[in-house]
């Protein structure tokens, strides 16, 4: 079964609220139905649905509405990240209601204050939390974050870390002509190096997606065939997972020229191995996804 391991969908800002931007303007709509056809046409059978931002009620409610077919992610805001103390409730416990409503893990690009040690950040009990618990956290830090993502297998043993977006550190963004983001200088020395020495730890994963927003050529990206083969050379395909970034990449270059990424850049993978980059990773850490009897022997 192939699974899209990161999908944005939302509804224009009259209809749902939530945030406003270059990238995710009013009157730009996401529904999940659409993102249902796309699945649907390109042969995907499950996804893992991100918000935008911390408003996440259409997120939970397009999983509800379709059971089975959606896990989700939820995306920290300072209150979960315990930038806001003295609130109430805090950050365990505003973790605690998200998981109660279904998210199975947690997006963010914070971990901390950025010279001070990962033992001080307010943000470490969540962390700790999801550990116990074995759901994943998403990790998306900028690069002024990366010696604390450096620090957090360490610092917190077990913990599932998935690093989005081939292990980018997101700055300097720009939105380009077909409404998708796009990044200038995706893999600075210090990007790489975080990503491969992560890849020592057994619990942290790499998100094989965003190439669209990284390259500055066309689909099948060879720009960028140098780092993907050095980091699936470190992860291996059990520690990576297939992903569209829906709904960027929706019309160009098309979710069916995504799927074909791994042949052209990794073409030595088995095709137990091709299985695992697009879904079997995805499924170990989202094991409410798993395919029902009927759909396997399908």
């Amino acid at each position: 079964m192939i699974v899209d391991a990161h999908a944005h969908v939302f509804r224009p800002s009259a209809v749902r609220h939530r945030a406003v931007d270059e990238l995710a303007p009013a009157g730009r709509d996401a529904p999940a139905e659409d993102l249902l056809a796309v699945m649907e046409s390109s042969g995907i059978g499950r996804a893992v649905l991100v918000p935008l931002g911390p408003e996440d009620g259409y997120v939970a409610e397009a999983r509800a509405a379709h059971p089975g077919r959606f896990a989700s992610v939820a995306v920290a805001g300072p209150e979960i990240q315990g930038r806001r103390p003295g609130l109430d409730p805090g950050p365990l416990a505003t973790l605690r209601e998200l998981i109660s409503q279904g998210f199975s893990g947690l997006r963010t690009r914070w971990l901390g204050e950025p010279g001070r040690p990962l033992a001080d950040s307010p943000m470490l009990p969540v962390l700790h939390e999801l550990a116990d618990r074995g759901l994943p956290l998403w990790s998306y830090p900028p690069p002024e974050q990366l010696a604390l993502l450096r620090e957090l297998p360490r610092a917190v043993p077990g913990l599932r870390i998935v690093l989005n977006h081939l292990g980018f550190a997101p700055h300097g963004m720009r939105v380009d002509e077909h409404g998708r983001p796009y990044f200038a200088d995706p893999f600075p020395p210090a990007v790489v190096d975080t990503v491969l020495e992560l890849a020592r730890h057994p619990h942290t994963y790499l998100m094989f997606s965003g190439q669209y927003a990284l390259s500055r050529e066309t689909p099948p990206y060879k720009d960028l065939d140098g780092a993907v083969r050095a980091f699936a050379t470190a992860y291996g395909p059990d520690r990576m997972l297939w992903a569209s970034d829906y709904p960027w990449t929706r019309d160009v270059p098309g979710v069916p020229a995504l799927l074909e990424l791994a042949g052209h850049a990794l073409p030595g993978l088995s095709p137990a191995e091709r299985a695992a980059l697009h879904g079997g990773t995805a499924l170990s850490l989202f094991p409410d996804l798993a395919p029902e009897p009927n759909e396997r022997e399908g």
